[in-house]
């Protein structure tokens, strides 16, 4: 015996020497391997789209300091404050061009996918962990949430973090795993308020599968007790959600069935992808769907895959049908990045549908990952923005801007938020004076500023002056312009904005 034990390190040092892993290092080649894919396949190209609304309202609220970052959650984004403070600290470091501003979703998304592999790998199979992470990485859902600098990826990994301490705290049982397992729920929900459903989804599945209950139960609600006041505060600010459109069941059910996981969003342009790719949209969700099914039904019998069945069903399941509920019921608030932290638990799905497909056909796994990594691939065309890009997006208004001749020397804004293309690229409109600013979004605590109508005497002289108003709208109030004789000399219609030029002399 003692002679075997000699030769296995032996051998276990000559693997070593030689170059070859041993078997603590194959532990970790599979999760790390499958996060840095998840990596990439987020991060190349991400600085190809413009910024957009969202994306800007980040860079409005990370530019400040702590203190005036707290005067604007006082009022608006409470539910994003956690995410603004890390990217305040990160872009006083990296600044905010497209690819530091999108970079931190990107380690994200590859941490949640390396940690989905592993969640499969401990509930499942080797197999079975390498397909969902695979699925994971390239996404739609997720590889959107990576190329945005929102905190969508960051919910995903949140996610994965608290499932993998809920099933140590299930082996365990100890004290201190319940109290990470709680922690964790918190800064998830500090995260994104409506990570709170994949807390109750925790709670659901122990219940189902009688594991740990009355622990997991107490855990969930001291998480949500700690919450609770975040939660309340978060939700007098209901008002910022207005622009959620108000749709029924059936428009819900068919927007979450194309863009919770297989799409991904258009950026708000109202541009449709081209029908080609919405082919290979439908592709993969038909392809998915039925690898999703064909998982379930395998190991409907199987008593060891059981946990993991109930997980990630109720993983999917309750917080869709929660935040479906409602938007029905009370107040629309169904958007389909609201719910990217559950796309770890659907790809651990349709991972299980690929590792339990027959194993004597050795073409056909090969063959079913090459279609759906085919088919996941044709839509990050239009979310990387490389085809159908919008003719206004912020970048491409403000770069026509800067080689508008003659450049304009003042500017006025419609409406406070079209200000977004100044905040988003400030070196293209350097010397340009924006005439309706009356305080800044950090004076104000907003997140645009506060404007103040333009008068006759401020317009006269100033030779050219662009006013940005919204397109597809009721005509501006132009009456100061008139007043002031300024002379139009440009009238640039968009989809989003019109642009008008004037000369004030």
């Amino acid at each position: 015996m003692e002679s075997q034990r000699v030769s296995g390190h032996a051998a276990g040092r000559r693997s070593r020497l030689a170059g070859v892993p041993g078997p603590a290092a194959a532990q970790w080649w599979m999760p790390v391997s499958l996060g840095l894919l998840g990596f990439f396949a987020a991060f190349i190209g991400s600085w190809i789209p413009s910024f957009w609304d969202d994306e800007i309202a980040t860079i409005s609220a990370a530019g400040r300091s702590p203190g005036e970052l707290l005067l604007l959650l006082q009022s608006v984004d409470a539910v994003h404050g956690l995410y603004y403070l890390i990217m305040h600290f990160w872009t006083s470091v990296f600044g905010f061009s497209e690819i530091s501003m999108r970079m931190p979703s990107a380690f994200a998304v590859g941490l949640a996918c390396a940690g989905t592999a592993l969640i499969g790998r401990k509930l499942g199979s080797e197999s079975l962990g390498f397909a969902a992470g695979l699925v994971l990485a390239v996404l739609p859902r997720m590889v959107w949430a990576g190329t945005e600098a929102r905190q969508s990826a960051f919910t995903a990994v949140l996610a994965v973090a608290l499932t993998l301490l809920l099933l140590r705290a299930w082996e365990s049982n100890r004290i201190l795993d319940w109290v990470l397992y709680a922690l964790c729920a918190v800064v998830g929900v500090w995260m994104f308020m409506f990570f709170g459903l994949a807390v109750a989804a925790h709670a659901a599945a122990a219940v189902i599968l009688r594991r740990r209950m009355l622990a997991t139960l107490v855990a969930c609600s001291a998480a949500g007790a700690c919450v609770l006041p975040f939660l309340i505060y978060a939700l007098g600010q209901k008002a910022q959600v207005d622009w959620i459109q108000n749709r029924s069941l059936l428009q819900n059910l068919m927007t979450a069935a194309v863009k919770q996981y297989f799409y991904g969003d258009d950026r708000p342009t109202g541009n449709m992808p081209p029908q080609w790719v919405l082919a290979f949209v439908v592709l993969l969700g038909v392809v998915e769907i039925g690898l999703l099914a064909w998982g379930l039904w395998s190991a409907r019998r199987s008593t060891a895959l059981r946990p993991l069945l109930v997980l990630c069903l109720a993983g999917v399941a309750v917080p869709v049908a929660g935040l479906l509920l409602v938007s029905v019921v009370a107040q629309p608030v169904y958007v389909a990045r609201y719910l990217t932290f559950t796309a770890p638990a659907f790809a651990l799905l349709v991972g299980l549908g690929i590792s339990r497909l027959p194993a004597k056909h050795t073409w056909l796994r090969p063959m079913v990952v090459a279609g759906v990594i085919c088919c996941s691939l044709v839509p990050q065309l239009t979310l990387k923005s490389l085809v159908n890009e919008p003719a206004d997006t912020e970048r491409r208004i403000a770069a026509l801007l800067d080689q508008q001749a003659p450049q304009p020397a003042a500017m006025v804004f419609g409406e406070p938020y079209l200000r977004d293309m100044v905040l988003a690229y400030p070196e293209r409109f350097d010397g340009v004076q924006d005439l309706s600013l009356e305080e800044t979004p950090a004076e104000s605590g907003t997140l645009w500023g506060l404007d103040a109508p333009v008068t006759a005497a401020e317009l006269s002289g100033r030779g050219e002056v662009l006013f940005v108003g919204l397109g597809n709208a009721a005509p501006s109030d132009l009456s100061a312009f008139t007043a002031a004789q300024c002379r139009e000399t440009g009238n640039q219609p968009f989809q989003r904005l019109v642009l008008i030029s004037f000369t004030c002399s």
